[in-house]
């Protein structure tokens, strides 16, 4: 029997500043309607790859659910600006070259956030739903507009690595951009 989910050393980066964050809101949730949170600040726990994903259990007629939100804020993992460790970027890029050293040997991971920021979305409500690609109301975010959605990050409440033999996420591909 194959073990799907192995823990290994659980990283918890404690980042976030001392105020309240705000409940929080699973990806799969906000994805169903993300005009519903426009312009709030919300906290979202997902996987971190290439933004923030997580895999939902419906489906599309043609494809799967789109429950990916593009991730922005003052610096990001691999941007060479220097940052400081009070919003969580750097305590995640630290993690994320660890675990994409770690995942060279064969091994599949997921680095799993909660991120805490004002969300981003196109500027009109529609009556159709995500897995409809016309008149959906996504107005494109990050790499060639591919997201629905994006967070202006403020900060990262947590930060934790799991093994997971059957993740579709790869980070020996990851790609953090020019050195």
């Amino acid at each position: 029997m194959i073990r799907l989910l192995a823990v290994v050393p659980l990283v918890m980066v404690g980042c976030a500043p001392s105020r309240p964050a705000p409940a929080v809101v699973s990806l799969c949730d906000l994805s169903r309607d993300f005009a519903a949170y426009r312009d709030q600040v919300i906290s979202v726990r997902g996987v971190y790859y290439y933004g923030l994903r997580e895999t939902c259990p419906q489906k599309c007629a043609n494809g799967p659910w789109p429950s990916f939100l593009d991730l922005t804020g003052a610096a990001l993992p691999g941007s060479g600006s220097g940052v400081s460790d009070d919003s969580g970027w750097a305590a995640l890029a630290r993690v994320l070259k660890d675990v994409e050293g770690r995942a060279k040997t064969g091994k599949r991971f997921e680095i799993r956030v909660t991120a805490v920021g004002q969300l981003k979305t196109g500027a009109r409500r529609s009556p159709l739903g995500p897995c409809d690609a016309i008149g959906s109301g996504r107005v494109g975010y990050g790499h060639l507009g591919a997201f629905p959605a994006e967070l202006v990050v403020q900060y990262f409440g947590d930060i934790t690595v799991q093994e997971n033999f059957s993740s579709p996420y790869d980070y020996g591909k990851v790609v953090l951009g020019p050195a």
